[in-house]
This record gives C-alpha cells, structure tokens and sequence, in this order.
C-alpha cells in the first residue's frame, strides 16, 4: 500500500449478531450479517442485532431456506454440531441474490482461498473495506481456532489490524499475528459487485486528525463527504 492510503477506514452501522454458546454458529452469523448490510431489509429475518431467534423467523431464514431442502430445523442442527466453511457460504449467499428481484440479482460474491503468510490477501480486504464492503473471513489455525468473522474495516501502523463485528464477541484482529498461524485453512468471502446499499464510513487519513463520515449515493455509485 502506498503513503496515501488511510490511516484507518471503517464501515458503521453494520449488525453485530452474536453466537453467544452457539460455538458452530459463527460462519452462519457472519453471512447474516452481511447480507443485512448489504439488504437492510433481511434483518427482520435474523432478529435482534444480539442475535436473538425465533422458530417463526427461522423458517423464513433466507440463508437457511437456501442451505438445503431439507427441514430448516435439521439444517440448524447439522450446522450447530458441525459448522460450516465460507466457501458454502459465498455459495449460499449467490443463491440468495439470484433469486432476488431488480438491480439485487447483480450483486455478486467471491470466495477466495488465502495465504495466511501473504498480505496479499490483507490488501484485497483493505480494497473491498475502502469500497464500503464487509468481507467475511474465516479461518482453521492453532492458536486462534477455527471461526469467522466479519471484517468493517482496519487500522494501518506499526502493525496492521482488522476490525471486525465478531460473532464470538471480538472487535479486532492483528493481521500479522494471524497470518504467522500459517493454519490449516484460511478462506476469504468478498462481495464482488453490488449496485445497491452500502454502509457510511468513517475515514482517518492521518492517525490523530479527525475523522471523516462518508455517505453511499446510490445513483451515482460513489462515497460523499457528509456536510
């Protein structure tokens, strides 16, 4: 990254669901919430931003009526016990929009299999975080388990952090601890294209100088500096 980039960007106003014990359940909250933020009107399918359920919602659950066609209960169950990789998920998700109506089918997701020993892949997450993104993450490492995440934005410095909205309850990761885990499996989630909503953000271009809110203009696809 160059000398300009930001300091530190991040998205506001994105859900923050919580597994609470619901240990397997991190993936699944990971994808709510960007569909949520990306389609506001899909939260009312995922309860309250604490995550709360109930079983009327659940069958209406657009990520667990697009899993399978098996019983949306049996679904849940398979996924508390056994959990899921964003690879699913990014598929999960593209099924979703597809059978979306209007401009929402053009929304599109990637998956990608990432290098944990590479910034590459932190580059990539720092391009989708300035484009007012999320990027869903996950990984299987020694130290820090197995999990996923929600990246809404990251901090630049001596060492490199991302923020997340954590389904375990975290609100930020250092990028160069993690990428020394050199773990089992590293899986990156990003929205490719969307023409639709995207979350304000809050930019600092030099550490110390006050920030700045930006404002997604639909129409004409760009971030503007709120007044």
């Amino acid at each position: 990254m160059s000398s300009d980039d930001p300091y530190c960007v991040e998205l506001l106003n994105v859900p923050d669901y919580k597994q609470g014990g619901l240990d397997r359940l991190c993936t699944y909250y990971t994808g709510a919430m960007m569909l949520a933020t990306l389609f506001p009107a899909l939260a009312a399918f995922f309860g309250e931003p604490k995550g709360e359920r109930t079983t009327k919602r659940m069958s209406l659950d657009p990520i667990i009526r697009h899993y399978s066609n098996e019983d949306h209960r049996l679904v849940l169950a398979r996924w508390f016990y056994f959990g899921e990789w964003i690879k699913k998920l990014v598929a999960i998700l593209n099924a979703i929009v597809d059978g979306m109506e209007g401009p929402a089918r053009d929304t599109e997701f990637e998956y990608l299999r990432g290098n944990p020993g590479s910034d590459r892949t932190f580059h990539r997450i720092v391009e989708s975080v300035n484009e007012g993104l999320p990027v869903m993450l996950g990984w299987d490492a020694e130290d820090y388990g197995c999990h996923a995440v929600l990246v809404t934005g990251y901090r630049r410095g001596k060492e490199d952090w991302l923020i997340t909205n954590d389904p375990g309850g975290g609100d930020e990761i250092n990028w160069n601890s993690l990428k020394m885990q050199q773990g089992r499996r590293f899986e990156v989630g990003l929205c490719a294209d969307h023409a639709g909503l995207r979350p304000m953000k809050r930019i600092t271009a030099v550490q110390g100088e006050t920030p700045t809110v930006h404002q997604w203009r639909t129409k004409t696809r760009e971030y503007k500096v709120l007044q």
